[in-house]
């Protein structure tokens, strides 16, 4: 199962261009796919979805995922990283509405980049090309069972987030 997540962000900062795009390509993947769209006013028409839960449901989803594709929070980063799921994030940004103050998602995004367990996507249309890379490498990696630059990521997104 791919689990989509926006987080928690109120009415008037949705992140709608996520949604949309994972909605339309989910009509090309075959897996299950399930949505957390928050207020978004878009309801998707090819995959499962809802709104808010409860944390606890919420890391259900994560735990039972085989990728975790969401917006560039820290807590949905750390919560991927806690159940060792790989990860990929789209920096909300500020220039489609999708933030209130500044892009600080593009510079977590910048500090995370390059990590093995994370993928970053800046522009969206390229979302289904980084799905098809990383369930790739899950496929080849599902034998190991570990990644190993979990904690050294970890850090880095505690020392940002201090």
């Amino acid at each position: 199962m791919i689990f989509v997540t926006i987080g928690s962000a109120v009415k008037g900062i949705e992140f709608t261009r996520l949604i949309k795009k994972m909605d339309e390509v989910a009509r090309n993947i075959k897996e299950e796919v399930i949505m957390q769209i928050g207020t978004a006013p878009y309801e998707p028409q090819h995959t499962a979805f809802f709104r808010y839960c409860s944390y606890q449901d919420i890391l259900k989803y994560f735990k039972g995922a085989s990728l975790v594709v969401g917006h560039c929070g820290t807590g949905t980063i750390l919560n991927a990283l806690k159940f060792q799921k790989p990860i990929i994030v789209v920096p909300r940004r500020i220039k489609y509405g999708e933030l209130n103050r500044d892009d600080h998602q593009v510079e977590i995004a910048q500090k995370i980049e390059g990590n093995p367990l994370v993928h970053v996507v800046y522009e969206i249309e390229d979302l289904e090309n980084a799905i098809e890379t990383i369930r790739g490498r899950i496929g080849a990696a599902s034998g190991s069972g570990s990644f190993p630059e979990r904690e050294k990521l970890i850090e880095t997104i505690k020392s940002f987030v201090k």
